[in-house]
């Protein structure tokens, strides 16, 4: 290296880190995105494989998950968890996000970031063939067996179940409307996407519910998101409107909306 050479070379490298500093990602890119799932979300909101343990493999919120992770340019890893342990885990920071979820189902929400809404849930009710009974009003539910799903709250039905109304838990969804088919239960709390799927992938049993008029809620579906992740809420919503403005999350829902 000559004298000239040797003056040159720290400019050269200097304009070299500018340009890297310029073409590499951010160093938040570099995070892998930990969203705690449960088995508990019926499909078509979150579809499992087992080999042996669950894994998510599809649904709804993937798709809605990898559009945003992408749009952050980070990698993302789903972990199937038990529902009792998302609060922990959202707390403690072992996951950055829960999705497919609303504050009004979390005791003190306020110890999360909550994301935009992504979707909304309709509540309705399930019920064999065999109940004539037009469900309009929930007076009508005191004394019944309801079908719901283990760890879910129901504030709505809490009148019921006050008079006489008994609770039947399910680990899925889609075990309360096989539950509904089969009689063991009056009604079964379903929501519509989840009830539009499983009309589809289940003629036979299709032909023995009936769907009831009352509406029990309708919930707009968000992400918690731990106060300890590396992700800052207003990243993640600017995420959310970028793919909203776009088009993009509109794409998602469409192949699992009610026709």
């Amino acid at each position: 290296m000559n004298g000239k050479t040797a003056k040159r070379w720290p400019q050269r490298l200097a304009g070299a880190l500018c340009l890297l500093a310029v073409t590499l990602p951010a160093a938040a890119d570099d995070h892998t995105l930990t969203v705690g799932v449960t088995e508990n979300d019926a499909a078509p909101s979150m579809i499992f494989s087992y080999s042996p343990q669950p894994q998510l493999d599809g649904g709804l919120w993937k798709d809605l998950l990898d559009s945003i992770a992408h749009q952050l340019g980070q990698r993302v890893q789903y972990l199937p968890l038990a529902r009792k342990r998302m609060d922990s885990y959202l707390q403690g920071g072992q996951i950055d996000m829960v999705c497919n979820t609303n504050p009004a189902w979390w005791e003190a929400p306020e110890r999360f970031h909550w994301s935009l809404p992504l979707s909304e849930q309709v509540e309705r009710f399930v019920s064999p063939l065999t109940l004539h009974e037009r469900i309009t009003s929930l007076s009508q539910l005191n004394g019944r067996r309801i079908g719901t799903v283990i760890g879910y709250h129901y504030p709505a039905l809490a009148h019921a179940f006050a008079h006489g109304a008994q609770r039947i838990d399910q680990q899925q969804g889609n075990l309360q409307l096989r539950a509904a088919a089969s009689g063991v239960v009056d009604v079964a709390v379903v929501d519509e996407l989840s009830f539009a799927w499983w009309l589809k992938n289940n003629l036979r049993e299709a032909h023995q519910v009936q769907l009831q008029p009352l509406v029990l809620s309708r919930m707009p579906l968000s992400c918690a998101l731990s106060r300890r992740s590396h992700l800052a809420p207003a990243s993640l919503n600017h995420a959310i409107r970028t793919l909203q403005q776009q088009g993009v999350l509109a794409a998602r829902l469409k192949p699992y909306q009610v026709p």
